[in-house]
């Protein structure tokens, strides 16, 4: 099947609707759960109104089974789910590490994940990061090896999904101000664990 055919085809815009189910930790039932799906493309950078979401997940009866999203939309989607564009997630779709992986595992959300936790992500190559949760959705990096974060980053998302790239809406770099997005994982996705309670006031351990 072609990448032509790929953005038509039900059952793979299906498996991607599932994908950002679990990536935002919310499934879509009802209008405001599209209002906030909206609401988190926006924030990062790209404008797909809950009427449009609506009609690609299906939820107003009075769509076609004709109804073909437009690529744009579909590129808003994939990119929430950490890919810079809508080729490089059908490559992975179709490579050897997502059918390893087993894609889009188990999901927390940032609402999930109490402050003083410990999140310890890994990814390839050899690229390992430890983060601090400061208040739910912030988290401070206090370890990373081989990776664009530093100790001391300050970062947000969303969620966690094993064996997903893990996308940061924000990363700021307190010394500097630099502020910047990120996509950790991207070609074969990050593990996580959750662990630990911390005080977050000297990064020291404490159960």
């Amino acid at each position: 099947m072609t990448d032509r055919q790929l953005v038509n085809d039900k059952e793979f815009i299906s498996k991607l609707c599932v994908a950002v189910e679990k990536r935002i930790g919310r499934k879509m039932i009802s209008p405001r759960d599209f209002e906030f799906l909206s609401d988190e493309l926006t924030k990062i950078g790209t404008r797909i109104s809950g009427s449009t979401l609506k009609r690609i997940w299906g939820y107003n009866r009075d769509i076609s089974d004709t109804y073909q999203p437009y690529k744009y939309t579909l590129i808003s989607l994939v990119k929430l789910l950490g890919f810079n564009t809508f080729e490089d997630y059908i490559k992975y779709c179709k490579s050897p590490e997502a059918e390893s992986a087993s894609y889009m595992g188990e999901t927390v959300t940032t609402d999930e994940i109490m402050p003083g936790s410990i999140v310890e992500l890994a990814w390839q190559p050899d690229r390992t990061c430890v983060l601090v949760c400061l208040e739910k959705g912030t988290f401070r990096v206090v370890h990373s090896e081989n990776g664009r974060l530093l100790p001391g980053d300050v970062v947000k998302f969303m969620s966690l999904t094993q064996n997903a790239p893990l996308y940061f809406n924000e990363v700021l770099r307190p010394l500097s101000d630099e502020k910047f997005i990120y996509t950790a994982g991207q070609r074969t996705g990050i593990r996580y664990s959750i662990r630990g309670i911390i005080s977050t006031a000297e990064d020291t351990i404490i159960s």
